[in-house]
């Protein structure tokens, strides 16, 4: 979905394809075939301009922490960086994280020009996600002072192993400084995207679609805690709108990015929330529609 700061896994992508190499590492995989596994897995990002550079970059910075840097994946990540990386994109966002991201992008390449550590063991890391249910409603904070209101709709499996992370929507709701009812957190629209990966086998303008999160704490840093925000509400009978299984930026009727609990502060602060609002503005009504008549009646509190 996006980054959350200038460091090499401050990213979706990134936080992703560092977590996929360690858990290859720890079932034994060769690094060269792992190697080759992630490049399949993620060729979608690795051909399009911006996560590609993401991506090699990630890849190599996880292969290096590991002391397991392959020289293919060296010579791409080095590449990238001798061409400037990505440092162009975050200075149309902003000048003064340019300027860190170029310096994050300066230390990598040291690293990865540099001599290489030895290949570490690694251990199974310690699960620091707090388990949500699904129908929980979440109040976020921002660092900005804005809030908004996620509420938990079902799970994906997580990492590591035998973890689930929850997989929330983000509701279109107008903070008037009073929380919302349980009816309202039920049958408020999710917030659409019109976000598309380039793909030569579709045509045509970018699909509008709900956009769900499924919210990784692969890292204690990436924990919720009473900083980021607050349950407000349990058994909100809310249903996913859409299969999100099946979700992703290629296909499905919804898109399912991975985000750290941390990223709804940063995003909530930034243009991009308030462009999604209004886009779900436009193409939905104020209410699932659906749902309301139950509350009338009686059948859910």
């Amino acid at each position: 979905m996006g980054s959350w700061g200038t460091a090499i896994f401050s990213d979706d992508v990134a936080a992703d394809v560092r977590a996929d190499w360690r858990d290859g590492i720890l079932d034994r995989v060769p690094p060269e075939e792992l190697t080759a596994k992630l490049i399949n897995s993620y060729a979608a990002q690795a051909d399009e301009p911006d996560d590609g550079v993401v991506f090699w970059l990630a890849l190599a910075a996880a292969q290096h922490e590991t002391g397991r840097l392959r020289p293919d994946v060296r010579d791409t990540a080095l590449d990238i960086l001798d061409r400037g990386g990505d440092v162009a994109r975050w200075e149309e966002e902003d000048p003064g994280l340019a300027k860190q991201r170029q310096q994050v992008l300066e230390r990598l390449r040291r690293k990865l020009a540099g001599p290489q550590p030895a290949p570490k063991r690694l251990k199974r890391p310690v699960p620091h996600g707090v388990a949500f249910d699904v129908g929980d409603a979440v109040l976020l904070r921002s660092p900005g002072g804005k809030r908004a209101i996620v509420v938990v709709v079902g799970h994906k499996p997580g990492w590591p192993k035998g973890t689930e992370n929850p997989v929330v929507e983000l509701l279109l709701w107008d903070d008037a400084r009073e929380l919302p009812t349980r009816e309202f957190m039920a049958t408020a629209p999710p917030l659409f995207t019109d976000s598309e990966v380039p793909n030569r086998f579709r045509q045509g303008p970018a699909r509008i679609r709900p956009e769900l999160f499924s919210v990784l704490t692969a890292q204690k840093a990436s924990a919720f805690s009473a900083n980021i925000g607050e349950v407000i509400a349990k058994g909100i009978p809310r249903p996913p709108a859409g299969e999100y299984r099946d979700g992703s930026v290629m296909s499905g009727d919804v898109i399912v990015s991975g985000v750290q609990w941390r990223w709804f502060g940063v995003f909530m602060d930034q243009p991009r929330y308030e462009a999604m609002r209004e886009l779900t503005r436009a193409h939905t009504g104020p209410r699932r529609k659906r749902w309301t008549d139950l509350f009338k009646r009686g059948g859910l509190s």
